[in-house]
């Protein structure tokens, strides 16, 4: 893989990082918030909502735009740090998560209430778009763990002599216990 490529990957991987971080950071703040006054409506300033969703739409152009156009790069193995961005990934995906359950399940009984059900429907829709967003940063961090995990691709000799079948793995039952 050439340089350029490498180098817009891992730019947009960095710009999309910082709108994760800037999405994180507040996620924090509102649970902080939804967790001090409970049972509250809590609203949210103007200005951390334009953050939010600026950090979200920029950083779907960032995922959307590698995964159409630029490869995972490929050549770096780490072993210890793939499980360490795997991990990471699964940890933004808990904290999305938890977000989207303590939104709902805070906002459950204004579901009967057909009075602002439209203010209802555009915050469940936003909270959606900025968890998608976390998800599909939750992905990229993944696709680069797995990449960085890989074993590296041994190149066949065709003068060698041909391959044999591929052994079978014999798995044991495990040993069955009365109930």
């Amino acid at each position: 893989m050439t340089q350029r490529p490498v180098l817009a990957y891992t730019l947009l991987l960095i710009v999309q990082t910082a709108c994760a971080l800037v999405i994180l950071f507040h996620i924090h703040t509102a649970f902080r918030i939804l967790v001090e006054r409970i049972g509250q409506q809590q609203t949210l300033p103007t200005e951390i909502l334009a953050q939010v969703c600026v950090a979200a739409l920029l950083g779907q152009c960032c995922y959307w735009t590698r995964l159409y156009w630029l490869p995972v790069p490929q050549g770096f193995r780490s072993l210890v740090l793939g499980h360490v961005l795997a991990f990471a990934a699964r940890l933004g995906a808990i904290v999305g998560g938890a977000l989207a359950s303590i939104y709902f399940l805070r906002h459950l009984p204004e579901l009967t209430k057909l009075a602002d059900s439209f203010t209802l429907f555009w915050r469940s829709g936003a909270l959606l778009a900025i968890v998608f967003a976390v998800y599909c940063y939750t992905l990229e961090l993944e696709r680069l763990a797995a990449a960085w995990q890989a074993e590296p691709e041994v190149e066949a000799d065709p003068s060698s002599t041909p391959a044999s079948e591929p052994e079978l793995q014999v798995t044991q039952p495990l040993p069955h216990q009365p109930h």
